[in-house]
């Protein structure tokens, strides 16, 4: 935990330290302590962190909805559209549908990566698929002719290819980092069985780092 906090302090230290080189504003001040804020709640499954947002700039996606074909009831998986507290928890070989709410119909893209506890690491660089701990990626887009809760995209893990385990779902539009959500993926048949409410405190627990 102490290094954590030393890691956690560093970061802030360099927001501070580019801030100061930069001559910020006020409104500046607001936008590395969301900044920090996102560095320090990183733990958190099914949160969406926003990123590389301009002052008075509105995210390309403004909520998100997951369903899967394994767990939960009906009620766990046709959750509405959210920004936090969106189903985070699946099995691996459990197909996912992604349901996002946004204007933009095509453009959008979500990579999957081994979980990484500062979510903001994927905006400095060019993500694809050489990045270290990608996994894999599926283009999201809304079918004109389809219904209008049909899903943009889907996909599963396979068990023979990845581990059960943290992995971080990155959202991208035309080919920019727009947010960033941890999940949690366990092995087959282990979480089928678990009523919504043991699924829900499932996606409470906190992230190993």
């Amino acid at each position: 935990m102490k290094r954590i906090a030393l890691s956690i302090i560093a970061v802030l230290a360099l927001f501070s330290t580019v801030n100061c080189k930069n001559g910020t504003n006020g409104a500046n001040d607001v936008k590395a302590n969301i900044a920090q804020v996102q560095v320090q709640d990183s733990t958190v499954l099914g949160k969406l962190y926003f990123v590389n947002l301009k002052e008075g700039e509105k995210p390309v996606m403004t909520g998100l909805s997951l369903f899967g074909d394994r767990c939960g009831t009906g009620d766990f998986n046709h959750k509405p559209y959210a920004t936090e507290g969106i189903r985070s928890v699946f099995e691996l070989n459990e197909w996912i549908e992604f349901h996002p709410q946004s204007n933009a119909k095509t453009g959008i893209k979500v990579m999957v990566f081994k979980h990484n506890a500062d979510q903001g690491s994927y905006q400095k660089n060019t993500l694809s698929d050489k990045t270290p701990g990608y996994i894999q990626e599926c283009e999201l887009n809304k079918d004109p002719e389809a219904e209008e809760d049909a899903h943009w995209g889907s996909f599963y893990l396979h068990p023979e290819e990845v581990e059960p385990g943290f992995y971080d779902f990155v959202f991208l539009y035309n080919n920019k980092v727009i947010a960033t959500m941890p999940t949690r993926f366990y092995p087959e048949n282990q979480i089928i069985e678990k009523s919504d409410s043991e699924l829900e405190k499932l996606m409470k627990q906190p992230v190993n780092q």
